[in-house]
Formats: C-alpha cells, sequence, structure tokens
C-alpha cells in the first residue's frame, strides 16, 4: 500500500518544500522520507483496526447463530464475544 502512495507523498511533499530556498536538498529528501513513513504509518495502524473489526464480526456472527444457537441468549453473548475477542487476541499478537 505504501509503495502506491509513494509518488503522491512525493510531489505534495516537493511542493510544499518547494517555497523554501534555505534547506538542502539532503533535508527535504529526508522530510518526504519521514512523510512517507508517517503516511504508511498510518495506513498499516487504519488497515489493521479495519481488518481486526471485520473478522471480529464475521467470527462473533458465525459462532453466534451456529455455533451456539441451542444456548440462551446471555450464555450465547458471553461465549460468542468473548471467544472471538480470545481468537482475535491470539491471531493478531502472533508474529509472522
Amino acid at each position: 500500500i505504501a509503495v502506491k502512495r509513494e509518488d503522491a507523498v512525493t510531489r505534495e511533499m516537493t511542493r510544499k518544500l518547494a517555497e523554501d530556498k534555505k534547506m538542502s536538498k539532503k533535508e527535504k529528501d529526508e522530510r518526504i522520507l519521514w512523510k512517507k513513513n508517517e503516511v504508511a504509518d498510518y495506513e498499516a495502524t487504519t488497515f489493521s483496526i479495519f481488518y481486526n473489526n471485520a473478522l471480529f464480526l464475521a467470527i462473533v456472527i458465525f459462532s453466534s447463530f451456529y455455533l451456539l444457537k441451542s444456548f440462551s441468549p446471555s450464555i450465547n453473548y458471553v461465549f460468542s464475544v468473548g471467544a472471538t475477542s480470545a481468537v482475535l487476541a491470539l491471531l493478531s499478537t502472533g508474529s509472522q
């Protein structure tokens, strides 16, 4: 994802930094790189939150409507949300 945004971020930062004549080429490149990393970090965080929320919703729906449908509603809720939270915590903290 970061590679796709790289050119746009570079263009935007170059346009902003073009007015500053006192700044050296090296410093401009460092600022552009810093901005690219900042944008990539923000997008990675946003995608991770979206992915975890979508996975949580899918697992809760599946477990509550299919696996735990014979339980009472309060037990169904506690087990489906608890088990889903545990599975997502396990999946999201594992190393790749």
